[in-house]
């Protein structure tokens, strides 16, 4: 389980980061937080020749809120520093609950966002919350940039869009609409601190009087080959008052859209239930 022998860079600036990776090519790995990264070349599933780490590019490490433009997310961030971030418990508080359920304290404390969404598991937890909040990647390479959705991000299990000689420097949340809550809910698989069976974020906007849901996203995680928005169920709930009968309606349309890999059964029931949970606390929330 010894890691094989790499060479390794630690740019200052992201532009000397783009250098490198341009120069390297397909032989160079990103290295952020790096409890992805290790553990795959310990594994031999991958065996960069180049290792460039980010930490020397102190502008990455950075959470920023703008009433504007909302949250931007550098990519050294840690996971524990969302978890504990004023602004992140305060506007999306969703977001750093599901932060707080990734691994230990110890994988927190040195893992990143953007590296676990780099990392694109189906199961990462992050992933459905970002997805509801509408979130934005902001990548660079030698000779420009470019932004896109986290939603077209997420290609395949363990694949991006992510072209080899690109770097992702920055998630962006767009700030959420008055009367807006959102919830996470998941299923541990086998530990408090392991690999989650089934999770379910949903982002609500509602008039808080008669309970008329104005906008619906609903995001799920570990139930398709990459983390996924269920649209028909959030069509479900627009527009409506959000009662009982509709609730469980649209829940149930949520875990009819789900093409889990394995226990499929189980993993549409519990999609069901997580979702209906979602719904009330957001909506709880809200009023």
């Amino acid at each position: 389980m010894r890691i094989p022998k790499f060479e390794y860079f630690r740019p200052l600036s992201i532009e000397d980061g783009c250098s490198l990776l341009y120069k390297h090519k397909t032989e160079a790995k990103i290295l952020a937080g790096g409890t992805d990264l290790f553990v795959k070349m310990k594994k031999k599933q991958i065996l960069p020749r180049v290792v460039i780490s980010l930490k020397g590019v102190q502008e990455l490490d950075r959470i920023e809120w703008d009433d504007r433009e909302g949250l931007k997310i550098g990519s050294l961030v840690t996971h524990e520093a969302l978890v504990n971030h004023p602004i992140v418990r305060e506007k999306f508080d969703f977001l750093s609950e599901a932060c707080f359920k990734i691994g230990t304290r110890q994988v927190r404390n040195m893992g990143t966002l953007v590296g676990n969404l780099c990392n694109a598991s189906p199961s990462s937890d992050a992933s459905a919350p970002l997805l509801v909040l509408e979130t934005k990647l902001k990548l660079v390479h030698l000779y420009g940039e470019r932004t896109i959705p986290l939603q077209e991000f997420f290609i395949g299990p363990f694949q991006t869009a992510l072209d080899p000689q690109e770097i992702v420097v920055e998630v962006q949340i767009p700030k959420p609409a008055p009367s807006t809550a959102g919830s996470y809910q998941y299923l541990h698989k086998a530990s408090s601190v392991g690999e989650t069976l089934v999770g379910a974020a949903v982002l609500l906007t509602m008039d808080p009087k008669d309970s008329t849901c104005q906008e619906a996203r609903i995001g799920l995680s570990s139930v398709a080959s990459t983390p996924i928005r269920a649209k028909a169920a959030e069509r479900t709930l627009k527009g409506k008052r959000l009662e009982e009968k509709i609730i469980r309606e649209a829940a149930q349309v949520a875990s009819d859209e789900t093409q889990p890999r394995s226990r499929p059964w189980y993993r549409r029931e519990m999609s069901r239930v997580l979702v209906e949970r979602a719904i009330l606390q957001a909506m709880e929330k809200i009023r």
